[in-house]
């Protein structure tokens, strides 16, 4: 765990690093001009400093607060689809009424398409190859249906659609409890949707940039409002102010993209993994797969 936070730090201080060194570089500039060549009309308000630090830390907590939002939308979301994919299997093991084998053999078939969306899901929310770890789960007949989809995910609900219905024109399924499996397919697709919907839908450019510039003006007038006061400190204190509220605005930066395969991603591969070794479980399958390890100090 410290391990995970440790690297989390770096990685953004790595990506804020030159902001702020440059930032340090102009304020100790302003200092030597002002102390050396007595440039005074190098000095600004310390008054208009604090508005506009206030303003900005405002915007600030604005913005993460929205990002926020957005992070942790996408890992409910995750978590309703963990319980909704153990529901499936249940309800396919308790509800399907046949011969032992036949029941043995559907909610096997279940739970291997299942598995196979959750990772297909999982990459295609991250622009990666859709089927990797989701074709160990599929026959060769349902990779060659899902080839001829855009949306992989949506495809495989389809095959699991057609299962229960096959099953029901068959006879081993009431007509209530089919509508309850339609319900836990409906609400799979529902965060499906709500999942594309977060990573479809940009964070406003504009209000990003317009922080952005607002910390830049910042940055530039603070040392003009220090230096009188606080001589060479300023330098330092420029340092400190600047770094923490890049830092901030880096954080939100990162959090508002949920799905971009980063170290602070949704967890989904491993979210995945625990979801597959649940269900082989559930099916009592011989071979169930290890937990997701981390890597870098992180399980994505």
């Amino acid at each position: 765990m410290y391990i995970k936070q440790f690297f989390s730090v770096w990685r953004l201080l790595l990506r804020i690093w030159p902001s702020v060194l440059g930032i340090t570089l102009y304020a100790t500039l302003v200092f030597y001009l002002y102390e050396h060549f007595n440039w005074h009309f190098l000095l600004f308000p310390i008054s208009v400093v604090t508005v506009v630090g206030t303003a900005l830390s405002l915007l600030l907590g604005f913005r993460t607060n929205s990002a926020y939002d957005r992070w942790w939308e996408a890992r409910k979301i995750w978590g309703e689809i963990v319980n909704d994919s153990r529901t499936l299997v249940r309800q396919t093991m308790a509800f399907v009424k046949a011969s032992e084998e036949e029941e043995a053999r559907l909610a096997r078939h279940i739970a291997h398409l299942q598995i196979a969306w959750c990772y297909a899901l999982a990459n295609s929310l991250r622009k990666l190859p859709v089927m990797v770890r989701a074709d160990l789960h599929l026959n060769e007949e349902e990779k060659a249906f899902v080839a001829h989809h855009d949306n992989v995910p949506n495809a495989i609900l389809q095959l699991i659609q057609n299962q229960f219905r096959d099953a029901y024109d068959q006879g081993y399924l009431h007509p209530l409890f089919f509508q309850n499996l339609d319900d836990t397919i409906r609400r799979l697709c529902d965060a499906m949707g709500k999942c594309e919907r977060i990573k479809s839908t940009v964070f406003p450019t504009q209000y990003s940039f317009f922080i952005l510039i607002t910390v830049v003006i910042f940055t530039l007038i603070l040392p003009m409002g220090l230096v009188d006061s606080i001589g060479g400190l300023a330098i330092p204190v420029t340092f400190m102010i600047s770094w923490l509220f890049l830092y901030v605005e880096s954080i939100a930066f990162i959090m508002q993209n949920p799905f971009e395969n980063n170290a602070n991603d949704t967890p989904m591969t491993a979210i995945s993994r625990t979801i597959e070794i649940n269900l082989l479980q559930l099916i009592e399958e011989a071979v169930v797969p290890d937990k997701t390890k981390p890597k870098d100090g992180y399980v994505m």
